[in-house]
């Protein structure tokens, strides 16, 4: 590897304040919403891999709105959604970030969700923890989560849930940083998995655990854009669940 993965985020940090700026100034001059996701949002992710590439070298791209770019037979693939929960920003809502994973060889070893609202970091290095960086001060998420005095029953992604207090953030990234932050007990959801990745890496690191709707463990995330169906939480949690209910199938609204 020609540098470490520190240094990548400090390319990837100064790129996530460039898309928020050029996010607020698109939006005080009233860019249409089709034009973000159809021009805008592939060229951010373009401009990421050719950042990434001049510290990693051999890389490609699985993007939110570029889908596949590159050699998939690469060393590095970088898995984004570099401005997820952009309808929620074009609508002056709170919830959107910038969302990056690393994969080597097939396998996801980094993962990076901004949240672009306050600038707080979700960082997460495979074997090494899950941190959120706030003014400049590191926490470790599964000893925030710890400290929540009380949470939803579940935070969901694109699904609704029968019989559960839920809450949704429309930011997929984001909703499974606050799983592993303890805002809930259990994260249901369907999504694309550039859309989860780097929030899928915190979440692991965190101590979560993926399963798919019938409890299967999910295994490692494809690195492909394929939709992924899981329920996550504590390896506890998770058998609770499958004794009482079988199927997630068996709870959608």
């Amino acid at each position: 590897m020609r540098v470490s993965l520190r240094e990548v985020e400090e390319e990837l940090l100064e790129h996530s304040k460039r898309v928020k700026e050029e996010a607020e100034r698109l939006r005080r001059e009233r860019i249409s919403y089709r034009v973000l996701i159809k021009d805008v949002k592939p060229r951010w992710e373009l401009e990421l891999l050719n950042r990434i590439r001049d510290l990693l070298g051999d890389v490609s791209l699985l993007g939110k709105d570029s889908g596949f770019v590159g050699d998939r037979g690469s060393e590095w693939v970088c898995v984004c959604d570099v401005f997820d929960g952009s309808l929620s920003f074009m609508s002056g809502l709170k919830y959107y970030a910038y969302s990056v994973a690393l994969a080597r060889r097939g396998e996801l070893v980094y993962g990076l969700v901004v949240d672009l609202e306050n600038m707080e970091r979700y960082r997460a290095e495979k074997g090494k923890g899950a941190v959120i960086v706030s003014e400049g001060l590191e926490r470790k998420l599964s000893e925030i989560a710890l400290e929540v005095p009380a949470n939803f029953d579940a935070i969901v992604t694109n699904v609704r849930l029968r019989g559960f207090s839920s809450v949704e953030l429309r930011c997929s990234s984001l909703e499974l940083c606050y799983l592993a932050r303890g805002a809930a007990e259990v994260g249901v959801g369907r999504s694309w998995v550039p859309d989860i990745a780097g929030g899928y890496v915190v979440a692991k690191e965190s101590g979560i655990e993926f399963a798919n709707w019938d409890f299967a463990p999910l295994g490692k995330l494809p690195i492909d854009y394929v939709e992924v169906r899981y329920v996550a939480s504590t390896p506890k949690v998770l058998a609770e669940l499958k004794a009482k209910y079988g199927s997630i199938k068996n709870l959608l609204g």
